[in-house]
């Protein structure tokens, strides 16, 4: 047995990443000449080999592991989430739901067991979507959200799960609540540019768009001036359109009703400032984009407006 593959797969197991076919074949070789030698690395590295195990399908080896740890710790919520996620290997979704509503009857503070049913009840509504929307839909709403919620009432600082709870909202139509779920992510992380840009189009399709134009030119401030690369340059173009579209809306009809108070919305002149200001950048960016761009049909879509812009670039 090497040292150094003990090494590496603890900094695996630290870092959280997979590695399943490498965690398996060093696993193999560090649990076969290593016995009695590894200390309490034994039971970790055998949780590790059971999910990598059942990760690439292979049962066997992870119904071995798992009997091992459970033999150790009879009564290990860990060692039970694992056979849970043997069942959902399985297929046996009641099965695997039955152990995780059962941890969290005994400790409804056991972050796998809400992690796991989540995901469990996830799966099975994408499943379900094929066969039915509107049943998929009432699926989601009657069980994945009240789990989400339960969760997020005993750890509210997860964001990944107030974006999630959003993104489920938004599913259903439901966009105040999934405006409220985003205002909670941004509540725990104000620096998350991409939950302001989301939150900007959210409010644009539930109808409030000078609310979409605040965290929108927000989102785009976040941003900044200066970065570049495809991901911050698609972004960028992503929210200045959102921005185009917003100001389009509201220059139609001033009188749109909006959450944002009347004396902290834009005004008429700062809307046509605005619009001007988007078509020259939107402009500028699609030139940018090389041979392919046809500016003559994106100044077509983004309107009149963009005659003047138009001649900013050529």
């Amino acid at each position: 047995m090497s040292s150094a593959d003990l090494e590496t797969l603890a900094r695996w197991r630290t870092i959280g990443v997979p590695h399943s076919e490498e965690v398996i074949e060093l696993g193999r070789r560090v649990l076969d000449k290593g016995k009695g030698v590894m200390g309490d690395q034994e039971w970790a590295l055998r949780e590790q080999v059971a999910i990598a195990a059942l990760d690439l399908g292979q049962h066997e080896l992870s119904r071995e592991q798992i009997k091992i740890l459970r033999s150790k710790f009879p009564n290990s919520p860990r060692v039970r989430i694992l056979d849970g996620l043997f069942f959902e290997s399985q297929g046996r979704v009641d099965q695997a739901r039955e152990i995780y509503e059962g941890l969290l009857k005994i400790d409804e503070t056991n972050v796998s067991a809400h992690q796991r049913l989540i995901s469990l009840t996830l799966s099975t509504t994408s499943t379900s979507t094929s066969t039915s929307t509107s049943n998929s839909s009432t699926h989601a709403e009657q069980t994945t959200i009240p789990l989400l919620l339960r969760y997020l009432d005993i750890f509210y600082s997860d964001p990944s799960g107030w974006s999630l709870l959003s993104e489920l909202y938004c599913d259903l139509g439901m966009y105040v609540q999934s405006l409220d779920a985003l205002g909670h992510l941004l509540a725990i992380q104000p620096w998350d540019e991409n939950a302001v840009r989301r939150a900007g189009e959210v409010a644009y399709t539930h109808g409030d768009y000078q609310l979409s134009l605040k965290h929108l030119l927000r989102s785009l401030e976040m941003q900044g001036n200066e970065s570049t690369g495809p991901a911050v340059n698609g972004r960028r173009t992503r929210t200045w359109w959102g921005i185009k579209l917003a100001v389009s809306r509201l220059l139609e009809s001033s009188s749109m009703e909006s959450t944002v108070p009347p004396e902290m919305r834009t005004t008429e002149k700062q809307l046509k400032l605005l619009d001007e200001l988007a078509t020259e950048r939107l402009l500028a960016i699609s030139a940018k984009g090389g041979k392919g761009v046809n500016l003559d049909v994106i100044r077509k879509v983004l309107g009149s407006s963009t005659a003047a812009a138009g001649e900013i670039i050529r």
